[in-house]
């Protein structure tokens, strides 16, 4: 890297001059001044400008950029590729005779270097081009202006990402990028008209946001001020040792191999700030080769923090575990925070557990070890998780919120029951190595799972929704297996395949908002999925290579359409698609939590209580069948349930398992604010609905054979043309605000049964015939009138089968008269 100051002499000026004309090398470096740079510069590594410097590039500079993908990246840094990181600021002085090039070194088309990437800091470019970038700039937090710039032949021109984050371009031209400009989750995007975003092969402006935070962050209550116990220096511990209490460190602290260091519940470990050679990350920190626990309890976690008043990310190293294997290591419910690398393993057996690590540049490092991670979170880190070479077990920890999810490179993984959601680019990254994923949860990450030159995976059971690019992106990798995933709602693709070999069997694809499946060079099966309402395409071939993708259920799609092939583009190759399924197959669906927003359509099969998490929607497409395949399964929403049938395409929920009354469990809507139900048919369930305090509308559905229809409280609910039939009991109210009109009740054991709080309830312009005890019963405990005027009750005697204080003293009456003489016409709702 060349750098340059204002000349004394001449002599020293001329001999300055021609140095810098010549290419000079730049290794990869923190910056710890203000720098310049002229002429040529190669740049060979990535680079960091911290907060606080400035790098600024004069006029007719060339910087070249060595692309590379790296499989180990230093915590301060994002990419796997040649990065340029601005938490400082990056001044770009190019004029209109002298532009600045920022440019990859090879000539190789895909052989790109990362960019430049705005963390929190400023970036100014006027007069320069920029090119053979994955993204030529890409802004996570901070901002960027861009004046009279040139962004062209870069993967992405522009991506900017997050609510911190602001880009503004004047006189631009984005152009021949195969995506022009991202604009992801609210990111602040500005364009003068005379700028020109255009000519960019796959997509010239792409905006997308993700349906909001999945997950929350555990409490930030401080663990205290315990009085201080002991300080240690640069030393070594003895043999054997005990912590508890408040401990602080002031140096690097190292546990020798025939160690013990046991850390008692509520203690507090504190580290100083040391940092000699100026690169921004502290020193201090613990060095294990011996063998430490670290178990703290619920109520007392053990805590692992800066000692500074004002602690940030980086203040002190790490917790190193080194060269010990001999027997486990344990760190449980644990809180590592503001360190650099908050767990670092080399050749370690170790177990974390119900531990959260955030606040750090990155949560925890491994390599060479046997490593068990469980019940634990990653948040807030530049970078989750980052590993290689070890032997992992990886099941019900929540990694999200990062700039960078996990890692993980040529690991023996086996995974399940783990979150990956929100993290500013892949939820997870698979390089190498074997893999074994089962019922994990990708959402609102840019990408959901990256598998890149894997020899083996198997991903199964999972669920891949509403990231911002694809649900998964399978690159250079062979004996993939994609076997029962729920893939959707994906911004662009659900599956996104590149020169490999799989087999994508029993899949649900749908709802994403480009291609169900994006293919440029495949070989291998895609067969016996249900590929249904993709935006654009069911798949879109981009590749010479024929396809084969028959016996799929492709739904309604007219697939002349809705793949895109040789039919469409001569060059390409065809996806062949005979055989397709007539009906769809019966799908399980992945999890027991719906903690984002997810579209049920074709079969869906449910064999276990399943949850919709509040603030979370199950959307349900028409025709849809949702079976039920136990008793004990059913489905309980706090966020919003929205089934829209047809008439001629109704949804159904119902059992899977047979055709007795309570098969399985019902539907129960607790607070789901924002739910619809319209022509649905519940049927052979102990309950259809179950419903607490739930504004709503119930329209055109249908009750069948269960031991309830409708139970509920509150409301107000409006419930209108729909059919009620073969019940125990039809509907059920208790305290309830509810309309009901132009219903049809019949051959119930008891219609409606009020149980207490009656007078919130109107019924009028309902049918009700051949209920076996009664068309409306009030419960003992209701003392209430209850309206019920202008209703057929099949007799002229309605009072013979209506239970109130007639029958019984002390409860309320029914007002049932006058009555309608003849049957109320609801025409095409009462089919059955």
């Amino acid at each position: 890297m060349a750098t340059s100051g204002p000349a004394t002499i001449d002599k020293l000026f001329i001999c300055l001059l021609f140095l810098l004309m010549l290419s000079v090398p730049a290794t990869g470096k923190v910056l710890d001044g203000d720098t310049h740079w002229r002429g040529t510069v190669e740049l060979s590594e990535d680079i960091l400008i911290p907060a606080g410097i400035t790098l600024s590039i004069a006029a007719g500079t060339v910087v070249k950029i060595q692309p590379s993908e790296n499989t180990q990246i230093d915590p301060e840094y994002i990419s796997h590729q040649t990065e340029i990181l601005v938490r400082g600021a990056l001044l770009v002085d190019g004029t209109v005779d002298r532009r600045v090039a920022l440019t990859s070194s090879s000539d190789k088309r895909e052989d790109y270097w990362a960019g430049i990437i705005v963390d929190g800091g400023l970036v100014k470019i006027s007069h320069a081009d920029l090119s053979g970038a994955e993204a030529a700039v890409t802004v996570t937090g901070g901002r960027a202006d861009l004046d009279h710039a040139g962004i062209g032949k870069n993967r992405y021109g522009l991506v900017v990402q997050g609510g911190d984050a602001a880009l503004n371009i004047a006189d631009t031209v984005i152009e021949k990028n195969d995506y022009g400009v991202m604009v992801l989750n609210g990111a602040r995007f500005d364009a003068d008209i005379r700028s020109r975003i255009g000519d960019n092969s796959r997509s010239d402006l792409f905006r997308a946001v993700a349906s909001g935070p999945l997950l929350a962050e555990s409490s930030r209550q401080q663990a205290g001020t315990a009085p201080l116990t002991v300080t240690y220096g640069d030393e070594a511990l003895p043999h054997y040792t005990v912590w508890k209490g408040r401990v602080l460190i002031d140096g690097q602290l190292r546990l020798p191999a025939e160690g013990r260091l046991v850390i008692m519940p509520g203690a507090i470990v504190e580290f100083t700030r040391r940092d000699t050679n100026r690169d921004g990350i502290g020193e201090n920190g613990l060095q294990i080769q011996g063998l430490i626990i670290a178990k703290g309890t619920p109520e007392k976690p053990i805590v692992f923090r800066s000692a500074a008043e004002s602690p940030r990310m980086g203040d002190w190293d790490a917790i190193n575990i080194m060269g010990s294997d001999l027997a486990q290591n344990l760190i449980e419910y644990c809180r590592i925070e503001n360190a650099y690398r908050g767990l670092h393993f080399h050749f370690a057996n170790v177990a974390v557990n119900k531990t959260i690590l955030r606040d750090n540049y990155r949560g925890a490092q491994f390599q060479e070890s046997l490593v068990s991670i469980t019940n634990s979170r990653f948040y807030n880190n530049k970078s989750g998780l980052q590993t290689r070479d070890s032997e992992v077990i990886f099941n019900n920890n929540e990694i999200f919120a990062n700039l960078n999810g996990a890692n993980f490179f040529r690991l023996n993984l086996k995974g399940g029951g783990n979150v990956f959601a929100d993290n500013n680019r892949e939820g997870l990254r698979i390089r190498e190595g074997t893999s074994l994923l089962e019922r994990n949860l990708f959402a609102g990450n840019r990408m959901g799972l990256l598998v890149a030159d894997a020899v083996y995976g198997s991903f199964a059971a999972n669920v891949m929704s509403g990231n911002l690019e694809s649900g998964m992106l399978v690159r250079n990798s062979d004996h993939i297996e994609i076997v029962g995933n729920a893939i959707q709602t994906n911004a662009r693709n659900g599956i996104s395949v590149m020169d490999s070999r799989a087999t994508i069997k029993g899949n649900l694809i749908n709802a994403n908002g480009e291609r169900g499946l994006g293919i440029i060079s495949f070989n291998g099966v895609i067969t016996d999925n249900n590929i249904v309402d993709n935006r654009l395409y069911a798949i879109g071939l981009e590749g010479a290579g024929d396809i084969d993708a028959a016996g799929n259920w492709w739904g309604d799609s007219d697939l002349d359409k809705e793949i895109y092939d040789v039919h469409d583009e001569p060059d390409l190759g065809r996806v062949v698609y005979d055989e397709s399924r007539a009906a769809p197959l019966p799908f399980l669906w992945p999890l027991t939590r719906i903690r984002s927003d997810s579209v049920w359509a074709g079969s869906i099969r449910i064999n276990d209580p399943v949850t919709v998490d509040p603030g979370t929607t199950l959307s349900v497409m028409p025709g849809t069948v949702a079976g039920f395949g136990d008793p004990e399964s059913g489905l309980l929403v706090h966020g919003a349930l929205k089934a829209r049938g047809e008439v001629d395409k109704r949804i159904v929920f119902t059992s899977a398992s047979g055709d007795k009354t309570s098969s399985w469990l019902g539907i129960q809507l607790e607070r789901a604010v924002g739910s619809v139900l319209e022509n649905c048919d519940f049927s052979y369930a102990d309950y259809g609905l179950h419903i607490h305090f739930v504004p709503m509308e119930i329209s055109g559905c249908r009750f069948l054979n269960n031991n309830l229809g409708i139970r509920f409280r509150s409301g107000p609910i409006k419930l209108k043309r729909s059919l009620f039939a073969g019940n125990r009991i039809g509907l059920r109210a208790f305290r309830g605000n509810m309309e009901i009109f132009e219903n049809e009740f019949r051959e119930n054991e008891i219609a409606v049964f009020v149980r207490e709080g009656g007078s919130g309830m109107k019924i009028h312009h309902n049918n009700f015939s051949n209920n076996e005890r009664y068309n409306l019963r009030l419960g003992d405990f209701n003392k209430e009138d209850v309206d019920a005027r202008h209703n057929w009750w099949g007799t002229d005697k309605p009072g013979e089968k209506i239970f109130d204080g007639r029958r019984e003293p002390y409860i309320g009456m029914v007002e049932f008269e006058p009555f309608l003489p003849a049957p109320v016409q609801l025409k095409g709702i009462v089919k059955w």
